[in-house]
């Protein structure tokens, strides 16, 4: 299925942009560092290499002929290679490797039909002896470009008098054609045909491929690449079919799946980094909107998307404001009118395993089907403060230790994001995670931090609503965006007593406490509260008395918060009860916020409770 869809997608891309663009049955897809250009006589008159500002080589991506994977041993590639296989002891590498390398060349310039300058000069720089080359390469490079040549890279052969890529020359390419037609004919290996797993199609074994090619960008992997598809020790094989013909698959699928993986791979727009897992996505269109959505929900803004924010239209502006257009009432359709909702869409995670690649999760749909779960998930998250939908890195963020993205579980990131996507209740893993962070940590107004700020709280009610709607138990209707002055949840409104207290507390001491109740009692009071409460409310009636100003108006809007509550308070929270209180907490300390009572006098003390009560 994974092989067929990425199949699928360099079919899109071969129609987009032609045979000339996306490398095609005898051609690859190459990353270039160097260009070696050669005169009339085939001698090396130049190497050229790009550099960036920290003097690291920039590559450049051309259209070559076919490069199969290497494994062990020598293996050239036809011209497009390493330096050690151009110039071998002229370099300072391995001369067996130059010498395998003129072999290819030499044979596959003897299918050449007709002669053209640059075949002239290729044949005549194959011909060159090393101690020639040597003294070429001598009056050429210093040794920076020595240094930047043995580290690695491929290279490319321009023809100097015109500036054309040999790779690129009609007659070169038309003996490169014929030797490949006649390597075909050759047969190699078992006879007869078989099915190809990501077509479907009847072909001869000759053009099964033996190895599958290597998959590069994947955060941990080798740098070289490493395969997705790989078979490498007996137990793998079976009815004596070794290698990946145990798995037959065409040479050219397994091109076309290698080169639109490796595409999205190195394009950010496509992908995005989740701790040690790379995570991949597309869609069967030529539009980038229906990839935006997704990245939007998956990747935090990055240095050029500023010009997205200013954009009100733009997907991911569109994404970034759905909490916000949530509680206005828009839905998904609304809001993205203007995207397909029939399109497929795909996402893979990839994982390094030595040097293999394993597969962490695989989702496909419509463009439809994941939208509308994903904006359930935003419509899940919406709560009061909370001004922009946060990411899965975001959320993740949150019950991570000292909110260190590092120190998340690796397992974590695809279980919330398989639940977004097929819309199933979030891991109580994550839950739990999240309530120890709350309950373990303290404010940091240096650096921002909230022990319940909006991410956090929003995180609870999207849990709180996700569970009710599989268990029948809980009560789905008490969970609201804002606050619920007439909620029957008992651990709901001993959060809200509990914020009333603080806030008795703040106005009678000042804000500059070393400790208030909330980091001394907060843990105590959401899960025992029946052994805490009795003890905060004595403390609370001190500090209304010693209030001048706002101690009448405190005193009333505790009293409002206890007529909610029954008379015996639980002795125990379970954790998901824990999570209400913190909601109630959250909620009661947000409508502080958003209505501030005029300052009462002395006449007045209470001058504003109508407002407050509503």
């Amino acid at each position: 299925m994974i092989l067929q869809a990425l199949y699928r997608y360099y079919q899109i891309l071969l129609e987009q942009e032609g045979a000339s663009a996306v490398p095609t049955g005898n051609y690859s897809s190459a990353d270039v560092a160097f260009e070696v250009h050669l005169n009339e006589v085939g001698h090396v008159v130049a190497i050229t290499v790009d550099l960036d500002e920290k003097g690291k080589v920039r590559r450049q991506k051309y259209r070559v002929p076919r490069q199969d994977k290497r494994t062990s041993g020598v293996k050239p590639y036809f011209l497009c290679d390493k330096p050690e296989y151009l110039f071998g002891a002229a370099l300072g590498m391995r001369e067996e490797c130059r010498q395998a390398s003129r072999d290819l060349w030499r044979e596959v310039l003897s299918y050449a039909a007709m002669s053209s300058p640059e075949l002239d000069a290729l044949q005549c720089f194959v011909g060159l002896e090393s101690e020639t080359l040597l003294s070429q390469l001598r009056t050429l490079t210093d040794e920076t470009l020595v240094d930047l040549l043995k580290s690695g890279g491929l290279c490319v052969l321009k023809y100097a008098p015109t500036g054309r890529y040999l790779h690129a020359d009609p007659s070169i390419l038309r003996a490169w054609e014929a030797y490949c037609t006649a390597q075909d004919s050759i047969g190699g290996g078992a006879q007869g045909s078989v099915t190809c797993l990501v077509t479907g199609e009847r072909i001869p074994w000759a053009k099964i491929a033996r190895v599958h090619p290597n998959i590069k960008n994947v955060v941990g992997a080798q740098s070289s690449g490493a395969a997705v598809v790989s078979f490498n020790i007996e137990s793998f094989c079976s009815y004596g079919r070794g290698q990946s013909y145990n798995a037959p698959t065409s040479q050219e699928a397994a091109d076309g799946y290698g080169y639109a993986l490796n595409r999205l791979l190195s394009d950010s727009k496509h992908k995005v980094r989740m701790n040690d897992t790379t995570v991949v996505f597309w869609a069967e269109s030529s539009s980038e909107p229906e990839v935006d959505l997704l990245a939007s929900l998956l990747a935090d803004w990055q240095e050029g998307d500023e010009s997205q924010r200013q954009d009100p239209d733009s997907v991911r502006e569109r994404v970034r404001s759905a909490v916000r257009r949530v509680s206005h009432g828009q839905t998904f359709r609304e809001t993205f009118a203007d995207l397909d909702p029939s399109i497929a869409f795909y996402i893979l995670g990839l994982s390094p395993n030595s040097a293999r690649l394993s597969v962490r999760f695989w989702y496909m749909g419509t463009m439809g089907e994941i939208g509308e779960r994903v904006w359930k998930h935003y419509e899940d998250l919406a709560i009061v403060g909370l001004d922009k939908s946060p990411s899965v890195r975001e959320l993740l963020r949150e019950v991570a230790v000292g909110r260190d993205t590092a120190s998340i579980p690796s397992n974590m990131e695809g279980q919330l994001l398989r639940s977004v996507l097929l819309g199933l209740p979030y891991s109580r893993s994550i839950f739990v995670q999240l309530m120890n962070r709350i309950r373990s940590e303290s404010d940091d107004p240096k650096k921002g931090l909230r022990k319940i700020g909006p991410i956090r709280a929003a995180m609870i009610k999207a849990y709180l609503l996700r569970a009710a709607r599989t268990n029948p138990t809980m009560r789905k209707g008490e969970i609201t965006m804002a606050l619920d002055e007439h909620s029957s949840s008992t651990p709901y409104n001993l959060g809200r007593l509990f914020a009333c207290l603080e806030k008795a507390q703040e106005s009678a001491l000042g804000h500059g406490l070393n400790a208030t109740i909330r980091e001394r009692f907060w843990g105590a009071a959401s899960a025992t509260p029946a052994s805490v409460f009795p003890r905060l409310l004595s403390l609370a009636q001190h500090h209304v008395a010693k209030d001048e100003k706002w101690g009448n108006w405190n005193d009333r809007l505790i009293q409002q918060v206890m007529n909610s509550l029954p008379p015996a308070l639980p002795r125990r929270l379970t954790l998901e009860e824990q999570g209400m209180f913190a909601l109630g907490y959250y909620h009661q300390k947000q409508d502080f916020y958003a209505r501030r009572p005029e300052e009462p006098t002395a006449d007045h003390p209470g001058e504003n409770m109508e407002a407050m009560n509503r």
